[in-house]
């Protein structure tokens, strides 16, 4: 998930901004909507502190 580490969401306008250039990287890599989609629900999940079996509750199995 290298594709998005150096964005900043303060460096944006708003989340959706952030979100779509993230999208951008990923498909820019070869990754689907659905795994940018879950690379971040993961990153949500981590910033709440959960565990990673809550983790894999939540968002499922990686796919990709």
């Amino acid at each position: 998930m290298d594709y998005y580490k150096d964005l900043k969401r303060e460096d944006f306008a708003s989340d959706e901004d952030y979100f779509l250039e993230r999208v951008d990287r990923g498909l820019a890599v070869g990754f689907t909507f659905q795994q940018c989609r879950f690379h971040q629900l993961i990153d949500f999940s981590l910033a709440l502190g959960l565990s990673k079996a809550s983790i894999l509750e939540i968002v499922g199995p990686d796919t990709g």
